[in-house]
Parts: C-alpha cells; sequence; structure tokens
C-alpha cells in the first residue's frame, strides 16, 4: 500500500502542475469573494443614441406583447413544415388523426395556426408563457431527434400536447388532460375528437422523447421571445396579413375580455375603510 502512495504522489507532485491544499484554499477564497462582490450595474433601460442613428421601435401596448409572440411561434411552425408529400415519421403517430397515413389533411399555413392557437388560449385560460415555452419544447424534441418532422398532420396536436405540458409546469392551477380534450373539440368541431386516451399517449410520447427535460433557463427564453419579435417585426412589412392578425389578438387581449388576464388589467382599487364610531357611553 505504501508503495502505491508513493508512485500516486509523484505522479502528482507539484512540480507537474498539481496544486496544493493552499493553491484551493485561495481559489476557494477568491470564488467566494466573487460570490459576495456586489453585481455590477445594470445596464440602462433604453440605449443612449445619436440623431442619426436607427429609431427605436416604439414600446409594446398591453396585449401586443402575447400577439407578437403567438404569430411568431405560428410563422416558424409554417416554416418548420415538411414539404407536402413527406414521409411521415411513425414515432409520432399518436399525433395522427387516424392510423393511415394516406388519409389527405388539410393544409397549414400562419393563418390556420394562429387560429388554432388563438383559439385554445382563449378556451383554456393559460398564462401566454406557455405558449412560447411549448414552442420550445417542440423545437428540444427536434433537436433531440433530428429525423423527426412535423408535418401538418401531427403540427396541431403536437402543439396541442406542448401547451398542456408547459401549463402544468408553468401555471399555478395546471389544468387536467381531460381539460385539453374537451377544448380541442371546442377549438376544432369540426375535427376528429381526441379522448382523453389519445392525450394520455400523447403525452407518454412527448415526455418519453424529451427525456422529461423541461427546465427551460430565463436567458433561453428571452432569447426565444427576442426572436419571435424579430421574425414578425421583420415581415409585417411585407405581408399585410400579419398586421390584420395581431390587431385580431391583441383586440382580444384588451376589450371586452380584458378583466380575464390579471397580468393586464389591474386589479380594481379597493375602497377605503371607514373609521369605526365610537358607541356613547351609557
Amino acid at each position: 500500500m505504501k508503495r502505491l502512495l508513493d508512485q500516486w504522489e509523484r505522479k502528482n507532485s507539484k512540480a507537474k502542475g498539481q496544486q496544493t491544499v493552499d493553491d484551493w484554499e485561495r481559489e476557494i477564497a477568491d470564488d467566494e469573494v466573487m460570490r459576495d462582490a456586489s453585481p455590477p450595474p445594470a445596464p440602462p433601460s433604453q440605449p443612449v443614441v445619436s440623431d442619426d442613428s436607427v429609431e427605436l421601435p416604439a414600446p409594446l401596448l398591453p396585449g401586443q406583447v402575447e400577439a407578437l409572440e403567438t404569430v411568431g411561434i405560428c410563422m416558424l411552425v409554417e416554416y418548420m413544415l415538411a414539404p407536402p408529400g413527406a414521409e411521415e415519421p411513425q414515432q409520432l403517430r399518436a399525433f395522427w388523426p387516424d392510423a393511415s397515413a394516406a388519409t389527405p389533411v388539410p393544409a397549414q399555413n400562419t393563418e390556420v395556426l394562429h387560429d388554432f392557437m388563438f383559439r385554445l388560449f382563449a378556451t383554456c385560460m393559460y398564462t401566454p408563457e406557455c405558449s412560447v415555452l411549448a414552442f420550445m419544447y417542440v423545437l428540444r424534441l427536434l433537436s433531440y431527434h433530428p429525423h423527426l418532422r412535423v408535418t401538418p398532420r401531427n403540427c396541431q396536436r403536437l402543439l396541442l400536447c406542448s401547451v398542456m405540458v408547459a401549463q402544468k409546469i408553468h401555471d399555478d392551477t395546471p389544468l387536467r388532460n381531460v381539460d385539453f380534450a374537451v377544448a380541442w373539440g371546442r377549438v376544432l368541431p369540426g375535427e376528429r375528437p381526441v379522448p382523453v386516451e389519445r392525450v394520455n399517449a400523447m403525452e407518454r410520447v412527448f415526455l418519453g422523447a424529451l427525456g422529461f427535460d423541461l427546465y427551460v433557463p430565463r436567458d433561453q427564453y428571452e432569447a426565444c421571445v427576442s426572436e419571435l419579435h424579430g421574425v414578425v417585426r421583420h415581415h409585417s412589412a411585407t405581408s399585410p396579413r400579419l398586421p390584420l392578425l395581431l390587431e385580431k389578438h391583441a383586440a382580444f387581449m384588451t376589450g371586452p375580455n380584458r378583466a380575464r388576464f390579471p397580468w393586464i388589467a389591474p386589479p380594481p382599487p379597493r375602497r377605503p375603510k371607514r373609521p369605526r364610531q365610537k358607541k356613547p357611553d351609557s
């Protein structure tokens, strides 16, 4: 045993760059100093620009943020769709309307996808962050399994399942699988119903493909939101359909339903309490 220890000491001597206990203590002390140091000053909310620079975008009004995110998601999902006639991935069979891949399905575009996402949001009343998280889960699914594809046959059920998972993770009051099965029938009354058994099967496939990797760091979430806003702003000037979708979505958020969204409508002011009057002494 002593011979083995001597060999280990010779291999890991300080001459070969091995740190001593004193070196480790100094590094730990440096780490503690950095940890306890005050954070750097926050950058200004609006950068200072000169007169000849590009004009900054106007601040978004209530409801416009959610509209930009939803429309951006639908635009990118349309871009991700496999071309017509592409082979359907058998691993996502649970997300098909039926067991046959030969049955024709309606075409999917930004308007159709936005109508689906908009109606699902208005029916289930989850927070807008769930839509972004759902889109990020779909991206993560495709990055983990590059052979999978989003197709017109599976995209709506895939979005339904990803929104359901995101809503369970993010919102304080999660909905049940049966709630999303009922919501499907209300959002798409002309489509084939999705029973709760099918919703359960989709969830098992979705979570298994993700390996239950559902954590999203804040910086990745903010980067995704920024990308969604940039996509819509870039194409809104050349696509006349986008302003109409944005206006429709924002009008719903700020119209008569405004009170249903606590992150937009401020709570009503409390009535001041009247001071209690003292009863006269008898």
